[in-house]
């Protein structure tokens, strides 16, 4: 959210924390409708994608005010266009109607800052730019603090879902086919095995082999998708509890961010990520994997915020199939983690050679463990179900 915090120690005179070229990065955010001169430019090491920088400028009356600035990925996201129509038709959606419990003056949710020349997105030769609202005064976490944080998490992102439930499906763009097609993934990573361009297969056939034995059950819930069992929602599609911001007194949700992936999709697998993020015992590259589990007093705790908050309109089939949300959803990502250590490391920002082959390996092992507590995972979500007066049967699926 934009800030207006007097500034202290502030010249005229920009400070700049970029691994970009100073003239380049200021150059870029003086396009954009934003209040004052650029006083100094931080980048945030944080996210696999786009690269983010924070903002601050200084208004002639000596307010400060805050802004994120994103170069796009276009590898990632190569229709801009679509990507940034999503973006504002859902930020625009929500902009009155996701009111988190510690949400600021302007709601919940980021907005997009405009060009000079009233565009949502800048293309230079340097790439595609955006400038969205910046939340001041909060913090995110990577893992749970409490329990009751990821209490409030489930709840945050169970609203998301709940509030885009009245959003035509066909009006969001797939901005990215098959994102969580958890099938298609196993096949482009045994694609990615035959190709081997940068020779290091041999160094991860384990992790292959446990990936292929559990094939059969990669596809339960987009054969759903693809059945009409269940059916499409508009999902926010990377629920890490990172993509959400706490308010730094209260400790309550302020917003959710990054939407860049939301679009036609089940909420099992917003909800099997949160828990493949929110309950993990240990970071995403953990390089000692005994530290990896599944901590299940995290999820009951998760499970009854979502479901409080949008299990009313699941269906009884969606129901049924949550106890594998979790399974599917982290074993996609060790699957995608793998196949861009394999392919090079082309698709996620690294911070080290090899930190996609850890990252692997800590969601393989994740795995591993939320298949040996499967059954008390059952006994969590029916004594929710039960206590919510949710019709459904946590034991009907077995695969």
């Amino acid at each position: 959210m934009e800030g207006k915090d007097t500034a202290e120690k502030k010249t005229a005179e920009s400070k700049v924390s970029t691994s970009e070229p100073i003239n380049q990065v200021q150059r870029v955010a003086r396009q954009f409708m934003i209040h004052g001169e650029v006083v100094e430019i931080i980048q945030i090491n944080s996210g696999y994608i786009n690269r983010t920088y924070r903002v601050e400028t200084l208004s002639k009356n000596g307010h400060a005010h805050f802004y994120t600035l994103q170069r796009i990925n276009t590898n990632v996201f190569p229709d801009v266009d679509a990507l940034m129509d999503n973006f504002m038709l859902v930020s625009e959606h929500l902009r009155d109607r996701l009111l988190l419990p510690g949400h600021k003056e302007k709601g919940s949710i980021q907005t997009v800052k405009t060009t000079v020349t009233g565009k949502p997105y800048l293309r230079d030769d340097t790439g595609c730019w955006r400038m969205m609202t910046h939340f001041r005064n909060v913090y995110s976490l990577d893992i749970p603090d409490t329990p009751r944080t990821f209490y409030e998490a489930g709840k945050a992102f169970g609203s998301f879902v709940r509030e885009m439930s009245d959003v035509p499906v066909d009006s969001v763009k797939t901005v990215i086919p098959n994102f969580h097609n958890t099938y298609s993934r196993y096949l482009d990573l045994e694609k990615a095995i035959e190709r081997d361009p940068v020779g290091r297969v041999r160094e991860v056939e384990k992790e292959i082999e446990f990936i292929r034995t559990r094939k059969n059950r990669l596809g339960i819930i987009a054969g759903a998708l693809e059945s009409g069992r269940i059916p499409t929602r508009i999902c926010h599609n990377d629920c890490n509890l990172n993509n959400i911001l706490f308010d730094d007194e209260t400790k309550l949700p302020v917003a959710i961010i990054d939407l860049d992936t939301t679009m036609p999709s089940s909420p099992l697998y917003d909800y099997g990520d949160s828990m493949r993020i929110g309950t993990n015992t240990a970071k995403d590259d953990e390089k000692d994997l005994s530290k990896v589990s599944c901590d299940l007093g995290l999820y009951e705790n998760y499970a009854r915020g979502y479901l409080k908050a949008c299990g009313g309109m699941l269906t009884r089939e969606e129901l049924e199939l949550l106890p594998y949300a979790s399974l599917v959803i982290t074993s996609e990502d060790g699957i995608r983690f793998l196949m861009d250590h394999i392919n090079g490391d082309t698709y996620y920002n690294i911070f080290y050679t090899g930190q996609n082959l850890d990252r692997s390996r800590t969601q393989l092992k994740l795995v591993e463990d939320m298949e040996r507590k499967l059954p008390r995972i059952r006994e969590i979500l029916q004594s929710i179900y039960d206590d919510l007066g949710l019709a459904a049967n946590a034991y009907a699926v077995t695969v």
